[in-house]
């Protein structure tokens, strides 16, 4: 090395709470009398009938306790109260599957009808677990967007924790994905065959500069392990917008994202990244169910 040259320096962005190694994704149905009173306690303060009322603080205690230990990593109804969407972070699908079996609301048959999936995060890049980070961190070095350096550079690294905020808004998708299809570009590949042009956009459409992760878009995006579904949360303030970010990505242009399913969805538990919306009239709740909150 030339005397006087220094190592390039790289800002690495991480969150200040580690992404848990696996994640476990239930959807399920609210039923619909319930959802109704729910929706009206949780906008206007409604109270609630005596019989869910009840219920509904044994199912507080339970979801919070649970949320305090760790067990969801994001949990919470549609704004419409219509459905549910929990994301666990546990050891095993056993494990959660048993731990939402044993949800008061599930037992009695509120929640019902629901799907399950192991997830992983892919985008904003930066909110991945360490494995995923690497092979994303990798596949953007490919497509040039990050730096790759010769033989014995090594850039100088400063990592900077940021602190994740729930915002006002979220709007989740759930599209189906043509796995068959994907297998067969894979085998492609592994052939020799170039990668079609459509993968490099759909990286592109996520990860690039003007991309939705590095404008602030993706909360958080991925596929399922099996990759059936593809799951996707986005901070914007319009379903409309929501809706245009997902059908202009260049998989749901080709068809390998297709029948997507929408709606506005909010986090409850844990506690401490309930949205802001809800997070007032959900401590109100909860001291009336008696939780032990933290002072």
């Amino acid at each position: 090395m030339k005397q006087g040259w220094q190592a390039p320096s790289e800002l690495k962005i991480v969150p200040s709470q580690p992404v848990p190694d696996r994640l476990f994704v239930c959807l399920a149905k609210i039923k619909p009398e319930a959802g109704a009173d729910l929706k009206s306690t949780y906008e206007s303060g409604k109270d609630l009938p005596k019989d869910l009322k009840t219920l509904h603080n044994e199912h507080l205690l339970y979801t919070y306790n649970l949320g305090e230990k760790g067990a969801y990593w994001e949990a919470g109804p549609a704004t419409d109260f219509t459905r549910i969407l929990y994301i666990f972070s546990t050891g095993s699908l056993e494990e959660a599957q048993g731990l939402m079996r044993h949800d008061p609301f599930y037992r009695a048959g509120i929640f019902y009808d629901d799907l399950w999936f192991e997830w992983a995060i892919h985008t904003p890049f930066w909110r991945t677990n360490l494995t995923h980070r690497k092979i994303i961190e990798n596949l953007m070095k490919d497509f040039g967007l990050l730096p790759v350096y010769p033989p014995g550079v090594s850039p100088n690294v400063t990592e900077k924790k940021v602190e994740i905020i729930t915002p006002p808004k979220l709007f989740a998708s759930l599209a189906r994905t043509n796995v068959d299809y994907i297998k067969k570009v894979e085998q492609e590949m592994q052939a020799g065959q170039p990668l079609p042009a459509f993968f490099l956009y759909h990286v592109f459409d996520r990860l690039a500069p003007g991309g939705t992760a590095q404008m602030g878009y993706d909360w958080e995006g991925g596929p399922s392990l099996d990759y059936l579904y593809d799951l996707s949360m986005v901070s914007v303030n319009s379903m409309e917008t929501a809706r245009m970010l997902r059908e202009n990505d260049h998989f749901s242009l080709q068809g390998i994202f297709y029948d997507p399913e929408y709606f506005e969805w909010c986090i409850l538990m844990p506690l401490k990244k309930a949205s802001p919306v809800y997070k007032q009239t959900l401590t109100k709740l909860l001291k009336e169910a008696d939780a032990r909150l933290p002072d």
